[in-house]
C-alpha cells in the first residue's frame, strides 16, 4: 500500500479553462510522484473554520514535482478556491483513494493480470463534466506506458457536456492522439444529446471481430448508469469512478456509502477507501 502524504504546496497555475471551471496546478514533492489514475487529493481550501473541510479531487495530471486538479466552482470552498494565486500556499492530503486497477499500483497483482487481458484492444474513456480529470490522466497515462500495447489511436474517448462550452480537456485528448466522440445536449458541438448514446451506437456497430474494452468512465451518477448498462448488455468489462461526497478522504466518517453486491445480498462500501473505481458488475444502483 502506498503511503499518502500532508503538505503545503505551493500553488504555480489557477487558470479560467470553461464558464466556472478552473485547473490549478500545485508544486508537490511527495503526493504527484505516487498518484495514479483514478485516485484523488483532498485539498484545504482555506485555513479557517468557514469551509471547515478540504474538498476532494480527481487528480488531472501528476508529474514528479507538481499535480493538477481540473474544479467547478459550486459552493463556498471551490469559490475561495478561484480566488488562488500563484505562489499561494494550500495544504493537500493524498493520493487517496484506489484508481483504474491498470495503472493503480496498490493492486499490482490486479495490474498485471488487466494488462495481459487488455493487450491489443480498443480502450474506451466515458467521461462528463468534471468526471473527465481521472479519465485524462488515465489516457496520458496509457500513452505514456503502453507504447507497445495500446496505440493512442486505439484509445475512444467519449465525452459529453450540455454545451460546447463545457466540453472539458477536448484539445488535451486530441494531442494525445485519442479519437474523440462528442456530444452536447444542444447540439452545438458533436451529436446532439447524451453520451451514453453515442457509447451504444459505437459499440453496437462493431463486428464479432472487434477487441472491444475496457470501458473507464467518470461523471454524474446517471451517466454512470447508463454505461454500466449498457456495458453489461455488450459484456464488455467496465470500470467506474463514483461520484460521491467524499468529507474525510480515508473511510472515517462513512458519508460515501455505496450499495455493492455481496454474495447473494449487498453490503455499502466506502467509496473514499475502496473505491473510487469500482467495477460495474458490482455496483447496485438505486
Amino acid at each position: 500500500m502506498l503511503k499518502m502524504a500532508r503538505e503545503k504546496c505551493v500553488v504555480l497555475e489557477n487558470k479560467k479553462v470553461a464558464p466556472g471551471h478552473f485547473v490549478l496546478t500545485c508544486a508537490s514533492r511527495a503526493i504527484a510522484k505516487n498518484a495514479c489514475p483514478g485516485q484523488f487529493v483532498q485539498i484545504l481550501c482555506e485555513e479557517s473554520t468557514d469551509p471547515l473541510l478540504p474538498r476532494p479531487f480527481s487528480f488531472l495530471t501528476a508529474a514528479q514535482n507538481r499535480f493538477s486538479i481540473l474544479y467547478q466552482v459550486v459552493g463556498k470552498g471551490t469559490a475561495s478556491l478561484a480566488q488562488k494565486k500563484k505562489g499561494d500556499l494550500l495544504w493537500a492530503l493524498g493520493p487517496l483513494g484506489n484508481g483504474f486497477t491498470l495503472f493503480d499500483r496498490t493492486t499490482s497483482a490486479r495490474a498485471s493480470a488487466a494488462n495481459r487481458t487488455w493487450s491489443g484492444s480498443s480502450v474506451i474513456m466515458v467521461g462528463g463534466g468534471v468526471g473527465i480529470p481521472p479519465l485524462y490522466h488515465l489516457v496520458q497515462t496509457l500513452k505514456g506506458r503502453m507504447k507497445n500495447r495500446v496505440q493512442t489511436d486505439k484509445i475512444h474517448v467519449f465525452l459529453g457536456a450540455r454545451n460546447k462550452s463545457l466540453l472539458l480537456c477536448e484539445r488535451e485528448f486530441k494531442k494525445l492522439g485519442a479519437r474523440l466522440h462528442l456530444a452536447t445536449d444542444d447540439g452545438s458541438k458533436g451529436k446532439r444529446g447524451f453520451v451514453t448514446e453515442l457509447l451504444e451506437d459505437f459499440l453496437h456497430r462493431q463486428t464479432e471481430d472487434s477487441v472491444m474494452g475496457p470501458i473507464f468512465t467518470c461523471g454524474p451518477t446517471p451517466m454512470l448508469k447508463a454505461v454500466s448498462v449498457i456495458s453489461q448488455k455488450y459484456e464488455v468489462s467496465c470500470e467506474i469512478s463514483v461520484e460521491v461526497p467524499m468529507a474525510c478522504g480515508f473511510g472515517a466518517c462513512i458519508g460515501c456509502a455505496i450499495k455493492v453486491k455481496s454474495g447473494a445480498g449487498h453490503r455499502f462500501a466506502i467509496a473514499c477507501k475502496e473505491g473510487p473505481v469500482f467495477q460495474a458488475k458490482d455496483i447496485l444502483w438505486e
